[in-house]
């Protein structure tokens, strides 16, 4: 066994890659007789040689591992004194392997294998073979010299950040421009004014809008009047818009109730020469049977009846104007007339039937 673990110890030592090892030049020795070996000496040694030729590689990826083993462990000597060093612990096969020689090898003659160690140990001329330090596997070589033995350290994942959702603003008010005209905005005051408390301001912005709305600015007018305040406003309106007969109309009225009879007259006598619509004609006929313009309130009477015949006031108003001016059988008339309609109030049908006693009477 001490040759074959001879054998082993110099093929480690020669670093060879598996190839068969080459035979060690053994010079002649100056005697002038040799003894030969024994040819089962010559046996064990052929099988040493073919033994450790087959296991070369696993020794030699053993001896790798070690190393790699060692260069891997310095680091850690660095960080932790304490550390246990790796133990190289050769493979199982190897051993199995060593241990698998056959029976024969330990069955030699113990003199011829003493024979042959001592022929080896004997040549002084045996040049010791040069150690060479096994190279590593080029898998357990660290890194080529640009790229050094970094310990393979993951970098550390970032998750990636939430997106920041701005803040939804709250929705504002949106105003839009109104598609009305400023006339139809103006009658949409007005509207609202005469269901008001307080309407003079909605009147004002209607007339701001509109000054042509001539009912909301007669509304401002009566407003004013009850304040004594309408005789300056209702001269401009009367100026400003001459072809309108509601503005002298309501200055007549408001003259005749302040007891100004003359200065009513000269608003009516403005206001007969404008055509009114049918609601101050109505107020212009009564005005005039008032101040005893009889000839003009038959006339709006009967211009009112040419529109609505049917209606019992105007019949009313009519016989009443000729009655006052002397028309005795053409009051008579209207009177009938009146009474054959519905909308007489009961005092008015009682005063038609007082007169119709007093005029057949007669």
């Amino acid at each position: 066994m001490s040759v074959i673990n001879d054998t082993l110890k110099a093929l480690e030592l020669r670093g060879g890659r598996g190839a068969m090892p080459q035979s060690v030049a053994v010079p002649t020795s100056k005697r002038p007789s040799r003894r030969q070996l024994p040819v089962p000496a010559l046996l064990l040694v052929v099988l040493g040689l073919a033994i450790a030729w087959v296991w070369w590689p696993t020794l030699q990826r053993v001896v790798g591992y070690s190393g790699l083993v060692k260069v891997q462990a310095e680091p850690a000597k660095t960080t932790s004194a304490s550390a246990p060093q790796p133990e190289v612990v050769a493979p199982e096969q190897a051993e199995s392997a060593i241990e698998a020689v056959p029976d024969a090898v330990s069955e030699a003659p113990v003199a011829e294998i003493d024979a042959v160690e001592t022929a080896a140990v004997s040549e002084p001329d045996v040049a010791e073979p040069p150690q060479v330090a096994p190279e590593p596997e080029p898998a357990a070589e660290s890194a080529a010299p640009s790229e050094p033995l970094v310990a393979d350290v993951k970098a550390p994942v970032t998750e990636p950040a939430e997106p920041v959702v701005a803040p939804t603003p709250a929705p504002e008010l949106a105003i839009q421009k109104s598609a009305l005209s400023p006339a139809e905005q103006a009658l949409a005051l007005w509207r609202q004014a005469q269901q008001a408390a307080d309407p003079e301001p909605l009147l004002e912005q209607a007339l701001e809008l509109d000054p042509y709305l001539h009912d909301a600015r007669l509304a401002l007018l009566a407003l004013l009047a009850q304040r004594g305040e309408a005789d300056a406003a209702l001269l401009d309106a009367a100026r400003r818009f001459p072809q309108e007969a509601a503005y002298p109309l309501l200055a007549a009225e408001l003259s005749q109730q302040q007891g100004e009879a003359e200065l009513a007259q000269q608003w009516l006598a403005w206001a007969s020469r404008l055509t009114p619509d049918r609601e101050w004609r109505a107020r212009r006929a009564g005005l005039a049977q008032q101040l005893g313009q009889l000839t003009l309130a038959q006339q709006d009477y009967q211009a009112l009846l040419d529109a609505e015949p049917q209606r019992g006031t105007w019949w009313f108003g009519l016989g009443y104007a000729r009655d006052t001016g002397g028309d005795l059988s053409g009051a008579v008339t209207a009177y009938q007339q009146a009474l054959s309609r519905a909308d007489l109030s009961p005092q008015a049908r009682a005063f038609i039937r007082d007169r119709l006693t007093v005029l057949e009477s007669q």
